[in-house]
């Protein structure tokens, strides 16, 4: 016989620990406690609520990501009862979710526009006001420990505690509310992360990223375009164009990005060509273990890594691609090309690598590769096939852009891919995936390795032809008539380096809002020599104000840095180029 009738110190326990869950989970237990206390007495009904209720608690404390993260539980916890997980697995999970979500409340998840300005609004001024308490009672050492207990909140790591400059900079950053939405949204890939982990970014239910990741990144796109077309950018003589206006004529408007990219890698196939250079098309991915999808299935392998993020994953490929480029250097082994980041269904990230080299070099240079990148679980079954694939450019078979351009496109706006063959979607719903997913987990898409400096490109770009000075002549026409090609020789070639023909001049430091001194983008050099291409200076104004001095117009650094247009009868903007003006060195 057992006793069904729990002793009073019992139940005081028992209410001691329902006061850590939800009312509706206090519930829940209550009416399991008092079943088992009659099926089976109530010291078994404790050794059982002793078993579940961290579990009850921790889950309380994720709100809305409770049902997710509660269904993976749930899954893993069946697995520990087939004893296919180590008993204990499930837990130590759930308790990891929580300490990266501590910082998660409901508006991480949920909040945007004037909710979550709202909150960063009571955050930043929180943060203000007790700065300034605890530097009255506690002095300089308090007001450290107390930004560290803030910063660690959001995940953020700062060293230079020593440094008076930084520090105050960094103090007058989190007095605003802008600091704290850019951390809000940090967290964002936190959640991501979690979805990921529980089985929802795959194939077959939401491939590249969550939905709910792309709900995010639709909004925001929304609210960015608002903004853009909500503001104006006036300069010295009244001229103005909105935001938005600037923005198509960029390359942060993807037809234009996607244009000067296959321009690039042309110029550089171009060279390739007349140097007799071959070109490999590279494919590299990480390990099993940063997949958690396997052939369809959850991956056990990403379970017992402790599910590894996203950006976890490209820090090991950067990391196998910064040894390479170290090998290639000490063996005197130059190579240029481009690279494109993407993910594969599940969210991992791989790379696509379009690179040449002297052909006397090839087989070192590849051997040197594979070995790199299979170093890490090179052993495990279909590495050598999977984690590495090469393959020959021969230009008689096609161009070496047309191997790159489907990926470059696929990751911009899709517009020349007709079926993703990853997902079987269309070529631009993949490409408004993957985009979310770089843009959410901050990974830098493509990368040009060796040409010349496109920021010297885009100003000569920008320029009026009417003012360059002969001296630059030929490398702007080169530039203005995108031979990228002849561009990069005229700047020195594909291994010029630092040793280009001209390089990117700045203006002297100035005072920025956080008091710290930085450099704007004035026009290109060489030498002494010095060529202005940003001869306006542009302020930020709410569509419409009537005039700068009527208390709308704010000054906006990005658009300070913007070189006028050069005006004219048939002036279309251009971004924010245009004019411009040669300093001659007497």
């Amino acid at each position: 016989m057992f006793d069904t009738q729990p002793t009073e110190q019992c139940l005081v326990w028992r209410a001691e620990l329902l006061e850590g869950v939800s009312l509706e989970d206090a519930v829940v237990l209550r009416k399991r406690l008092d079943e088992l206390d009659l099926k089976k007495g109530y010291v078994a009904a404790n050794t059982w609520f002793r078993g579940v209720i961290e579990r009850f608690e921790l889950l309380g404390k994720i709100s809305v990501m409770r049902s997710v993260v509660g269904k993976e539980c749930d899954r893993l916890y069946e697995l520990e009862t087939q004893g296919k997980e180590p008993k204990g697995t499930a837990m130590a999970w759930l308790r990891r979710v929580v300490k990266r979500l501590h910082f998660c409340d409901k508006m991480i998840t949920e909040f945007d526009g004037e909710q979550l300005a709202q909150w960063a609004w009571k955050k930043s001024s929180y943060f203000e006001t007790e700065t300034m308490g605890i530097y009255l009672e506690s002095g300089i050492e308090g007001v450290k420990g107390f930004i560290h207990t803030q910063l660690v909140d959001v995940g953020i790591q700062f060293k230079d505690w020593d440094d008076k400059e930084k520090l105050l900079g960094l103090m007058a950053r989190m007095i605003t509310t802008e600091w704290w939405v850019r951390q809000a949204k940090r967290q964002w890939v936190v959640v991501e992360d979690v979805l990921r982990e529980c089985g929802e970014v795959e194939r077959f239910k939401s491939p590249y990223v969550s939905n709910w990741a792309l709900r995010k990144a639709e909004r925001q796109a929304e609210n960015n375009r608002a903004f853009l077309e909500g503001w104006e950018a006036i300069n010295e003589l009244g001229q103005s164009f909105t935001l938005a206006q600037l923005s198509e004529k960029g390359v942060s408007d993807p037809d234009n990005r996607f244009a000067e990219m296959v321009v690039r890698a042309k110029g550089l196939e171009e060279i390739a060509e007349e140097q007799g250079h071959q070109g490999y098309f590279i494919t590299l991915t990480a390990p099993s273990k940063y997949h958690p999808i396997s052939q369809g299935y959850r991956n056990k392998k990403f379970w017992r890594a402790e599910c590894p993020s996203v950006r976890s994953a490209h820090a090991y490929l950067n990391g196998v691609w910064r040894r390479f480029r170290a090998w290639c250097n000490r063996h005197d082994i130059p190579f240029y090309g481009l690279r494109t980041v993407e993910p594969h269904h599940d969210g991992c990230p791989h790379w696509h690598l379009m690179l040449w080299v002297d052909p006397d070099h090839s087989q070192g240079f590849l051997s040197a590769f594979s070995r790199y990148a299979l170093k890490e679980d090179g052993g495990e079954a279909g590495a050598k096939k999977y984690r590495v694939k090469v393959k020959k450019i021969d230009p008689d078979k096609g161009s070496a852009v047309g191997y790159i351009v489907k990926y470059i496109s696929k990751n911009i706006h899709g517009k020349h891919v007709d079926t993703d063959h990853e997902t079987g979607r269309s070529g631009s719903d993949a490409a408004k995936r993957i985009v979310a997913w770089a843009r959410l987990n901050r990974i830098r898409q493509f990368q040009f390795l060796g040409g010349a400096s496109v920021t010297v490109w885009r100003e000569l770009r920008k320029f009026g032809k009417d003012n360059t000075p002969d001296y630059f002549k030929d490398i702007y026409h080169a530039a203005n008539r995108a031979d990228f090609g002849g561009f990069v020789k005229l700047m020195g070639g594909v291994f010029a380096g630092k040793n280009q023909t001209l390089q990117t001049h700045y203006s002297d430091e100035v005072e920025n809002q956080y008091g710290e001194m930085v450099k704007a983008v004035k026009g290109v050099k060489r030498g002494i020599e010095v060529l202005i291409t940003r001869i306006h200076e542009w302020t930020v104004q709410r569509r419409g104000a009537s005039s700068l001095e009527d208390g709308e117009a704010v000054p906006w650094t990005r658009v300070n840095k913007c070189t006028g247009p050069n005006f004219g009868p048939n002036y279309e903007p251009t971004g924010s180029g245009g004019g411009g003006q040669y300093v001659s060195p007497g």
